[in-house]
């Protein structure tokens, strides 16, 4: 990832955290930038879900802590150059919303992609119990 916006972005949700919710959020967001998986797997439940839409190459479903840090290792693997931007974030009981956008390039064939994505946090007993990514406008 590159560091000029993945400073960034850890510096919008940390000034953001109002809640446990979001700072957790910016925990996550941290550890995955670090290529720390345990630290996500020790943020999610036993039974966490993953479903991301409308961005082909990652696009999938998973279930289980097991699964969803798999599939959250893989899908970093195959991207590089990211340049996240966070546009927007919201916080209502156990929901966490983030708008951003995102830019960077496929390893396995050098093109670019740009998209514009919601994703969407359900947390339970301090942890995040599900994770919805909604992407628009992806070019790749």
């Amino acid at each position: 990832m590159d560091r000029e916006f993945t400073d960034s972005l850890l510096h919008t949700v940390r000034t953001t955290a109002g809640s446990d919710h979001q700072t957790l959020l910016h925990e996550v967001y941290a550890a995955v930038i670090q290529g720390n998986f345990d630290a996500l797997a020790d943020a999610v439940t036993d039974d966490v879900e993953l479903n991301i839409c409308g961005f082909e190459p990652l696009h999938g479903n998973w279930r289980g802590r097991k699964d969803v840090i798999e599939a959250t290792r893989n899908n970093f693997a195959m991207v590089a150059n990211q340049q996240p931007v966070i546009e927007s974030i919201i916080s209502q009981g156990d929901c966490v919303g983030v708008l951003l956008r995102e830019s960077g390039v496929f390893k396995s064939t050098g093109q670019r992609y740009s998209i514009r994505a919601v994703q969407w946090f359900i947390f339970l007993d301090g942890k995040i119990k599900r994770i919805d990514q909604i992407v628009a406008n992806a070019t790749s």
